[in-house]
């Protein structure tokens, strides 16, 4: 009989079991100690930032049949100089379905229960006036980082919809008011503290339910939050609220309230509720709001005379923002002597025919200025800015067939002082009036006509207006607004502006979309006018240092301040006064994206000519002198000695100018320019004339004195004729404009020829050389040289362009050259046929003169390339210092943040 073997594997089996069994148990029966010890680690860290110890009790968890874990006795303690702990809380539970959990990997999240009990917390106020929660309010401020860093980019919300919750809770929760700022401790609590939630998910509602004991034995506080059906990204958005309070008396909370408040006494009571609907963003449906707000005997620190303020808010108003229905059956809101009131019904104002039905809406005695003799906090935050009472009201109007609301305020009797805005006194006139129709037929939107007299306005604070008191301003606007998905988009389809002496007229539109960082400002205007002074418009440099301590305004140093812009301008003016220039006809189109400007198209009539300047672009950000720019104009028959006259001190060229100027660089001060200005101007001069300086005459003159019989210079004033069309390129490059070519041209007294350049600052750097000409030498010598060619001088030209300067000049090869002719002259009339041999030794010696003048000119020009050849290393070695400068100063920037 053959003896069976025995199997080995389920005991190995079951032992392994075992084994893991075995270690699951000391896990878990250590697991709560390996969490109580790494809470402590963390509450250690806390307390340091706190300055104040943050203990735990306890911790126990549980993982079968659900997980859940047990935290009690949690305690922020006190600090230094106070006597009770911040907070205390008895327990805190929190419970998950396992099964779920586990089956899900960790996506489905069923929270059965969360629960915060026994919670108390103490706010002292101490004997200096402040509270314990200021103090740790202002420790939290210090420890935030100086230099926030960037934001970072915002991410697409989470997906919680494995996320529920059948029940939140805080129970039993206690806020103390202890004051210990006076000899004896008093003590006051809100008690009986309770939020409840119940069944949080996606596609549930939501209501958060809030009652307590506000200074009272019993609860007399309740506060209930409704939200419809929660998305994924479990963000509420509410629909109902409503609000019960008994009669509370707000003066012993006073004392913790922000001292700014100064709160003495007051007291609450409160029957109201709102079905909130449209009014919300992303909300839905009608609106009422309906019952009753009371706080009376409000009365705070400083109030003039001790008076008490009473404010009531008493409404049943209904509304329907998609059909534009409203009705206000009851609308009151009085605080202390100023009041608002409404009545009457409008219905169908989202739609093309609107019914209104004694409609009326007003406000009385509404003076900031006086409202802050009652609460001495509004004076502070005022500052000012305000007196007077300001006119509100909202009436229907209209015939039966086209019916309408009528909306005014009057700001006439008011006194206004914006800083850096404007300011007006009262009495002048400032009104703004506008007609709501009814929505456009084909798309919802709202139409409206609104007019607004701003001519008792003082723009001139804002630096950038010359609108003064009395000066005309008005605007009237006609349109259609309309709400979008996250914004709002408003048509003006008539648009007039009298400015002054003028009026533009003309179309635009604004639209606002999107959130954060996504939002986008849209905006367009397509304006035309007859004329516009815009030099008398605008704020002079002068006037602005005037008004700002003398120097001008620092420009926004915020580099994002432009992001999410999008413009399209276009101006169409016959007659333009800017910057000192008289432009007609001019057509522009300007486009904005970011901080990007471009001139899609730019045309004028200015200085007897045409300009064009399309294509031209420039940056607004971030700093000044990091704007990046670039030029493109072309000028066809442009005044020269017009557009040059308020640029230099003197006429330095007539003429007129066509060609084309291509410039671009980065900044706009002259260092800076020096830097980054690139670029070239071609084009051609037709009978220019270089005034401030004669230059056959500057030539002539010293010639005439160097020669050896007498002799007279050729003059003809402080002015240099050019061709007829003299064709030149100049190339700008490390801040000199230099000749791409040398410039020549020939007068009847002479060829004249330019190489070099000149600087921004205006110096001039040219060399050069005037060939007289035989008849020009004729002249100079009184008859008695006439030579077959023309006698060459070199010289240099320098100094500003508007008060030259010739230097340099080398008369002696010349004086040579017609000595000899003299001479050879004499010679043929005294020798006759012997005096052709002396001739002919004068003739080489002539001919020796002109290559001496010859290779004093070469030596010239090769001077003029050895100096603009050093100007240019040394403008590139200015670069390069100011290009190590600014790495160092970023290196010392970097060693700042990072501290090393």
């Amino acid at each position: 009989m053959e003896v069976r073997k025995k199997r080995r594997w389920p005991y190995v089996l079951l032992g392994i079991f075992g084994v893991l069994v075995l270690a699951v148990v000391v896990v878990l029966w250590r697991l709560d100690s390996i969490l109580l010890q790494q809470a402590r680690t963390q509450t250690a860290t806390l307390s340091q930032q706190l300055g104040r110890p943050v203990e735990i009790g306890d911790i126990s968890t549980k993982l079968f049949p659900h997980v859940g874990v047990d935290v009690e006795n949690v305690s922020v303690g006190a600090a230094e100089g106070e006597e009770l702990p911040l907070a205390q809380m008895k327990n805190l539970d929190v419970r998950v379905a396992a099964m779920p959990l586990l089956k899900s990997r960790g996506k489905d999240i069923q929270v059965l229960n969360a629960e915060v009990s026994g919670l108390t917390v103490n706010v002292i106020r101490l004997p200096d006036g402040t509270t314990n929660v200021q103090r740790l309010q202002e420790r939290l401020a210090q420890q935030q980082p100086k230099e926030e860093e960037p934001p970072a980019e915002e991410k697409p919300p989470a997906d919680l919809s494995g996320v529920r919750v059948d029940r939140a809770a805080l129970t039993d929760g206690t806020i103390r008011f202890v004051d210990r700022s006076g000899g004896k401790a008093q003590e006051l609590a809100i008690s009986d503290l309770d939020i409840e939630v119940k069944d949080l998910r996606v596609g549930q509602p939501l209501e958060v339910k809030l009652s307590a004991a506000v200074l009272a034995q019993k609860q007399n506080l309740f506060a209930t939050l409704a939200a419809s059906p929660l998305p994924p990204t479990l963000v509420p958005t509410p629909e109902r609220l409503t609000l019960k309070a008994e009669s509370i008396d707000l003066a012993p909370l006073g004392p913790y309230l922000p001292p700014s408040v100064g709160l003495q006494a007051g007291t609450l009571t409160a029957d109201w509720k709102a079905e909130l609907g449209g009014v919300v963003p992303g909300g839905k449906g009608p609106t009422r709001l309906e019952g009753v707000i009371r706080a009376l005997g409000l009365r705070f620190a400083g109030a003039e005379g001790g008076k008490a303020l009473d404010v009531v808010l008493d409404t049943d108003v209904k509304a329907d923002l998609a059909a534009g229905d409203l009705a206000l059956d009851r609308l009151k809101l009085d605080f202390g002597p100023a009041g608002i009131t409404g009545k009457g019904r409008v219905k169908g104002m989202m739609g093309s025919t609107p019914t209104v039905e004694g409609f009326e809406l007003t406000s009385h005695d509404l003076d900031p200025a006086v409202l802050a003799e009652y609460y001495p906090p509004l004076k502070k935050q005022l500052n000012g800015m305000i007196a007077g009472p300001v006119g509100l009201s909202v009436r229907g109007s209209g015939t039966q067939e086209a019916q309408a609301l009528n909306a005014e305020v009057d700001l006439t009797p008011v006194r206004l002082r914006i800083p850096e805005q404007l300011s007006k006194e009262a009495g002048t006139p400032m009104r703004i009036t506008a007609r709501v129709s009814g929505a456009a037929a084909s798309g919802g939107a709202l139409r409206f006509d609104a007019k607004a007299n701003l001519d008792g306005a003082d723009l001139r604070p804002g630096l950038l207006l010359a609108k003064a008191p009395g000066d005309k301003l008005d605007v009237a606007a006609t349109g259609a607004y309309q709400p979008i998905k996250d914004g709002m988009k408003v048509d003006v389809s008539q648009l007039t502006a009298n400015v002054k002496e003028d009026t533009l007229t003309g179309t635009a539109s604004f639209a606002l979309a999107g959130k954060g960082k996504k939002q986008t400002t849209t905006f367009a205007m397509d304006m035309k006018g007859q004329r516009l002074n815009a030099d008398a418009l605008l704020m002079k440099d002068e006037e602005v240092m005037a008004r700002n301590n003398g120097v001008l305004p620092p420009p926004p140093d915020d580099p994002t301040r432009f992001n999410g812009m999008r413009g399209d301008i276009r101006f169409q003016v016959a007659s333009l006064r800017y910057s000192e220039m008289d432009l007609a006809n001019m057509v522009a189109h300007v486009t904005m994206v970011d901080d990007l400007i471009k001139v899609e198209k730019f045309s004028s009539a200015v200085y007897g000519g045409t300009v064009v300047a399309d294509g031209t672009q420039v940056n607004l950000g971030p700093k000044p002198e990091q704007r990046a720019f670039e030029a493109k104009v072309v000028m066809q028959g442009v005044d020269v000695a017009q557009t040059l006259a308020e640029r230099t001190p003197k006429k330095v060229l007539t003429g007129r100018f066509n060609g084309n100027v291509d410039l671009k660089g980065v900044g706009y001060t002259p260092d800076k320019l020096k830097e980054t200005l690139l670029g070239a101007v071609n084009g051609n001069l037709e009978g220019a004339t270089f005034m401030g300086m004669d230059v056959i005459g500057a030539v002539t003159e010293p010639l005439a004195k160097a020669l050896p019989f007498a002799a007279k210079a050729l003059k003809s004033g402080d002015v240099t004729s050019l061709s007829e069309n003299l064709p030149f390129g100049v190339e700008i490059k490390n801040g000199v404009a230099q000749l791409e070519r040398p410039i020549t041209w020939t007068r009847p007294e002479g060829a004249l020829h330019f190489d070099g350049g000149i600087r921004l600052d205006g110096v001039l750097d040219l060399t050069g050389s005037v060939n007289l000409t035989p008849q020009t030498i004729n002249k100079l010598t009184l008859g008695k040289v006439t030579p077959t060619e023309n006698i060459p001088v070199g010289m240099k030209v320098t100094g500003p362009a508007w008060k030259p300067e010739i230097t340099g000049i080398d008369v002696k090869p010349a004086v040579t050259t017609i000595a000899k002719l003299a001479a050879t002259g004499l010679a043929g009339e005294l020798l006759g046929e012997k005096g052709k041999q002396v001739q002919q030794i004068i003739t080489g010696g002539e001919q020796a003169a002109r290559a001496e003048a010859e290779r004093q000119k070469q030596e010239l020009e090769k001077k003029a390339a050895e100096e603009k050849a050093k100007l240019e290393q040394a403008a590139k070695a200015e670069q390069e210092r100011a290009k190590k400068k600014a790495e160092e100063e970023a290196k010392k920037k970097l060693r700042g943040i990072f501290g090393k």
